[in-house]
């Protein structure tokens, strides 16, 4: 929150309301001792006492002591010690600790303005959710029922919604951060069962932990320690040491810890490693267990929780997105972060000046605490699970070098220090075993499955209320799903311990929940995450699984709860890719690009094209690929219907030819779609860059195919409107190139977009915060780039053009679109058109 200076005088730092002469950029970290000698400072000629103070302060890799750079390390990993190279002059040093006392002294007067602000935000949030009963009578006595009046428009707009009241003793309902940036009183109306301060063993919850001590009865909330089974051994010992740190000062301060059923590498073994896409740790190893240990006396059913945590927006650029109080990862919690604006130098000294225990793993020089091996960590942190948690640390390195052998990753060794594992999944090829596939064809949903983990009758009453009828191999029965009844039969064929799911004519939303149902028969591992989010307690995952018919309600949580419906087939699915290196996955267009003169001479004459053009062989048959992936043509390079109406456009709007063009590249096209996903707006790069991202994802790299791919993408950057109009390709410093957002969507790009987005997922009604979400693959934000802000505008022109195409409801911080149901996105385009 505040600025940060050096402070000579104490060798600490020195904390600031505004920018002054000196202000450093970045929070420096405390360096101890133990750090020092893990760099073997000891043995290069350094003298310093080994004291429980600080001695001086890390910036990254740069080390001062006392406002001056003294030296900075290079090259650490998992297997090799950090090299230390020394300013002139700085190759001998007797250090003095820092004069602890003194720099709280000179930061008193912020530091109590800081903690007394998340104190009373602690104190004034619990009490508000802790009197919602009371709140909720005294609105009931005004007559109408604005409890439900605001449950129903969170419901319809899935966001948190508050009662306020006006000085004429009557009550509104609006957004709750409209609410707050008001200053207006709320009346809250969701009743908590459970507060908690969520304790990591990192310094963050350590602060949250005592200053909810301060500010709420120690009766009235508790403290759970998630055990990750990654966890860092002095941050297990650390959990003894601050229960008995508060029991002896609130001997009534309830301390519990939380597992899941199965450890850690239990499920690395299931569903291979985590990456930085697709972190399923978290999910399964922290936040379902913590949940999931919840429940109300007597029931199956989630208690609602409000939990105090450490998130600070210093952390991440999404994390200063945060919203102070809002929901959780699942349905059932809240989360509040009453230091999300503190800095970590704030957090240090608030330790300091408490005298809190502190997680040794900072004495030793990590930055953040969490996991022994992790996809956010770094290569700093590697080489110090390394040197001083070796021992845990194996098993999981040991999986690593097995897995990389099975997919034939080169160089294993730089693979793993490098922490190229991070980027996709890997795990053991056995998990493949299990295959799904699915077919729309002649309105008939069939899914075809081999090796299912489950029999589809443990998942199918999730889904609606249903009829069977068994008889030899075949079962018949009736889906009844929305109102309507569909006709299923199910054969298996034990020999090849396959089954066939066949539904005749499903709806679209039928299709995609079935889609999840089956992949929840095939994948799940009983990992615990979907029934964190029954709303009913209907769903049991352990030992095995189970849905009481009686309770379940078909909200369909538990199918939408992750991508594919089930964390496991989503894990399979990465580490499947990574093992698939058919060259027919990466198409390189034969290095040539998709070039906006091609494409105008083509348009002028599609058939005649054909038989007589400027392009040589080769060009010609990597744009007819091209062509086929944008669905100008057929497989028989026949125009298209979308072929047609680009036609129409072509001349007169060519922004918004190239906004439909590469809205269906992304769907057809390897190379765009994965630099869509994987190259961010700002984020630079090159030719080199490219080429070994892809290959560090485990996609093929025989021959010239992804050098093919990129030098197509390439060109087709420097040769048509994706580069330079839709800002995928500007000019940086030197030979770089940055991905820039794009502003100027047109309305009729943007309904394409969305129906094309919509007929994937099998869906209608959409939100815009969802392709916000880092999960979300495809859509007007992956692809196009735009702003919400642009987003939001453009929905408004289409919600009050005359054809309307769709539905957007977008005030009082509504954010829903729901679709035409009688359109698809070729229809849709016509209409505006």
């Amino acid at each position: 929150m505040y600025k940060i200076t050096w402070d000579k005088e104490t060798g600490g730092v020195l904390l600031h309301s505004r920018i002054v002469e000196g202000t450093l950029g970045t929070s420096p970290r405390p360096v101890f001792w133990e750090e020092l000698d893990l760099l073997k400072l000891n043995e290069l000629g350094w003298k310093y006492p080994h004291c429980e103070e600080p001695l001086l302060w890390a910036i990254n890799k740069q080390y001062w002591y006392r406002g001056e750079m003294v030296f900075e390390t290079k090259g650490a990993n998992i297997y090799d010690d950090a090299t230390v190279e020394f300013q002139q002059g700085m190759e001998t040093l007797k250090l003095k600790p820092v004069n602890v006392k003194k720099m709280l002294e000179n930061c008193k007067e912020y530091m109590f303005l800081l903690e007394s602000e998340a104190i009373e935000f602690i104190h004034e949030t619990y009490s508000q959710y802790a009197g919602a009963r009371k709140s909720v009578q005294n609105v009931a006595s005004n007559q109408l029922d604005y409890e439900a009046l605001a449950a129903r428009a969170e419901k319809k707009s899935k966001t948190k919604m508050a009662i306020v009241k006006e000085d004429c003793d009557s009550f509104e309902i609006v957004p709750l951060d409209k609410a707050k940036e008001q200053g207006r009183k709320i009346y809250q109306t969701t009743k908590i069962d459970k507060f908690l301060a969520s304790f990591s063993g990192g310094k963050d919850s350590q602060v949250v932990l005592d200053l909810c001590t301060r500010a709420i009865p120690s009766t009235d909330f508790e403290v759970i320690y998630s055990d990750t089974g990654y966890e860092l051994p002095p941050s297990l010992s650390l959990y003894e040491d601050v229960q008995n740190h508060y029991r002896e000062l609130y001997p009534d301060l309830k301390f519990s810890v939380a597992r899941n059923h199965e450890s850690v590498l239990n499920y690395w073994d299931k569903i291979g490693t985590p990456s930085d896409t697709h972190r399923w740790c978290c999910s399964i190893m922290k936040t379902a267990p913590l949940y999931r240990g919840l429940k109300l006396d007597g029931t199956n059913k989630q208690a609602k929780v409000l939990t105090f945590d450490g998130v600070r927006a210093e952390e991440s650029v999404k994390r200063g997105a945060y919203m102070r109080v809002g929901k959780g990862k699942h349905t059932t919690i809240t989360n509040a972060h009453p230091i999300i604006n503190w800095n970590a130098v704030e957090i240090f000294l608030y330790i300091f000046k408490y005298n809190l225990p502190i997680n040794e793993a900072y004495r030793y020089g990590k930055a953040r605490v969490g996991c022994l091996i992790c996809p956010f960590s770094t290569a700093w942190d590697d080489m110090i699970a390394s040197k001083r948690y070796g021992k845990e640390l194996k098993p999981f390195t040991d999986r690593l070098v097995e897995w990389s052998k099975d997919s034939k990753i080169g160089k294993i060794d730089e693979f793993i220090k490098e922490r190229r594992w991070k980027i996709k999944a890997i795990g053991n090829t056995d998990l493949v075993k299990t295959v799904v596939s699915f077919s729309d064809a002649n309105n008939t949903f069939t899914a075809i499955v081999k090796n299912s983990l489950h029999p589809v009758y443990e998942w199918l009453p999730a889904l609606c209320e249903y009829t069977i009828e068994q008889k030899d191999n075949v079962d018949k029965g009736s889906l009844r799903f929305d109102g309507n009844v569909y006709d299923f039969h199910l054969k298996h064929e034990k020999e090849k311990n396959q089954f066939a799911f066949v539904v005749e004519n499903p709806s679209t939303q039928l299709s995609f929940l079935l889609r999840r149902v089956i992949y929840k028969s095939a994948y799940c591992v009983h990992c615990e995450v979907c029934e964190v989010d029954c709303p009913t307690g209907a769903l049991s995952i352990v030992p095995n699984v189970y849905i009481d018919k009686t309770k379940c309600i078909h909200c369909h949580k538990c199918l939408n709860s992750h991508d594919l419906g089930c964390i496991s087939a989503d894990c399979v699915r990465m580490i499947r890719n990574m093992n698939n290196n058919e060259e027919t996955k990466i198409r390189g267009y034969k290095t040539f690009g998709f070039h906006e003169e091609w494409l105008h001479e083509f348009l002028v004459d599609p058939e005649y094209f054909w038989k007589s053009n400027s392009l040589g062989p080769a060009q010609e048959s990597g744009f007819t690929e091209w062509l086929k992936d944008a669905e100008i043509v057929d497989a028989k390079r026949n125009l298209t219907r979308f072929g047609e109406l680009l036609q129409q456009i072509y001349i007169d709007n060519t922004n918004l030819t190239w906004e439909l063009i590469l809205t269906n590249l992304s769907y057809n096209s390897f190379v765009i779609d994965w630099f869509a996903n994987n190259i961010k707006i700002g984020q630079e790069y090159n030719r080199k860059i490219l080429e070994g991202m892809i290959n560090e994802q485990g996609y093929s790299s025989r021959g010239k195919t992804i050098p093919n791919a990129v030098a197509a993408l390439i060109q087709t950057f420097d040769y048509s409107p994706i580069g330079d109009t839709l800002n995928m390709s500007m000019q940086a410093d030197g030979k770089n190139k940055v991905r820039g957002g794009y502003e100027e969507i047109t309305k009729e790009g943007l309904a394409y977009s969305l129906y094309k987005y919509a007929e994937k997922k099998g869906v209608h009604s959409l939100r815009v915060s969802d392709f916000y979400n880092d999960e979300c693959t495809s859509g007007p934000f992956r692809v196009l780039g735009i702003s919400k802000q642009v987003f939001n505008n453009t929905l408004k022109s289409l919600n009050s053009a005359n054809n309307r195409v769709l539905i957007a409801e977008l005030a009082m911080g509504l954010d829903s679109i729901t679709l035409r149901e009688d359109l698809n996105s070729i229809s849709c385009l016509e209409s505006l058109l």
